[in-house]
């Protein structure tokens, strides 16, 4: 299968009503402990791997490969901060919390509950002109064109694009979309220890190793290029080119099935993002159950269905052709 749409037959009848009308079985918001320790653990493992291996070979290639490997884990432990956001670590508020800031959010340097804040007003009503996610990632002006997609995509291969990001979070533009997160002193020095443990645990890992310098090379440097490549391409993907409406199956993108771009950009099954934002209260090994179960019944609009990156990234830097994306009409 090619990276295009992926098209069926024949068009849904009313499917918005149909939609409305499909209700998942309530075993799948069930939160498992056991698939959200082995993919918090799986990723932690990886992180470890590709850094012994960049040890074990100390190769200018080897790095550049582990360096890959670990922004793509990067990116999958901001996916499982993301599950966090919707509290699907742990049945428990608190224990979901800890989870997602100790083991996902803290060592990015983030703060699980500011995410939380942004991200859950993006649910409400993605692409609308004060939606957090469009205004960080920049994705409300698609499409453009091809030129200044590869630009911005090189921006943040090279850094430019975080530090961009960073200077117009310091200086308040997003201010306006960003709710206000209360936090005591107590909570807030709390994030700060996540980040500051989790971090000094790598790099005293790494020291141990007698390789320190690489926490700066293979984990911050990732962390301020690729990381935010991926998570570039990701929120184009997602979202970028599609119109705001009430109906969230047609402001958003699916691939339609796991293959090595998922791997690098769709970690944790996020890359089932129409099924994520009908059902954001189910845990990401649930999606591509209900993903099948609504396509069984064509109940996903043709046009918002991708079988990679690659298709979405030329429907977004030329301009519109009919029938490529479903609108809210």
């Amino acid at each position: 299968m090619t990276d295009a749409h992926v098209h069926h037959a024949e068009p849904n009848v009313e499917p918005n009503v149909e939609l409305a009308r499909f209700v998942p079985d309530p075993a799948l918001f069930r939160v498992s402990a056991l698939r959200v320790g082995a993919a918090l653990a799986g990723d932690w493992l990886v992180i470890a791997a590709a850094f012994a291996v960049a040890i074990a070979f100390g190769h200018p290639l080897v790095y550049a490969l582990a360096a890959i490997v670990i922004a793509r884990s990067q990116l999958a432990l901001a996916v499982m901060m993301h599950e966090g956001a919707h509290g699907l670590l742990a049945r428990n508020r608190h224990v979901n919390d800890a989870v997602g800031q100790l083991f996902a959010a803290g060592p990015l340097w983030l703060s699980l509950r500011t995410y939380r804040a942004g991200h859950l007003k993006h649910h409400r009503a993605p692409m609308v002109q004060d939606d957090p996610v469009a205004l960080l990632f920049g994705v409300h002006d698609y499409p453009v064109t091809r030129g200044r997609l590869i630009g911005r995509l090189l921006a943040y291969a090279c850094g430019i694009g975080y530090v961009t990001s960073v200077v117009k979070l310091a200086r308040g533009e997003f201010a306006h979309a960003m709710p206000r997160v209360g936090k005591s002193r107590a909570y807030a020095a709390w994030e700060v220890a996540s980040m500051l443990a989790g971090n000094g645990v790598l790099f005293g890992a790494l020291a141990w190793a007698g390789h320190p310098l690489l926490y700066v090379t293979l984990w911050i440097v990732p962390s301020v290029t690729l990381l935010p490549l991926a998570g570039q391409v990701r929120a184009i993907f997602e979202h970028a080119g599609l119109p705001a409406c009430a109906d969230q199956s047609r402001n958003a993108r699916t691939i339609v099935r796991r293959s090595w771009q998922t791997f690098l950009f769709g970690p944790h099954a996020i890359h089932f993002h129409i099924e994520h934002h009908l059902f954001a209260r189910m845990p990401f090994h649930h999606l591509p159950v209900v993903h099948r179960q609504l396509a069984e019944r064509r109940l996903l609009p043709d046009g918002n269905l991708y079988a990679g990156y690659g298709g979405v990234l030329r429907d977004v830097s030329v301009r519109w052709r009919a029938g490529k994306s479903a609108g809210c009409g």
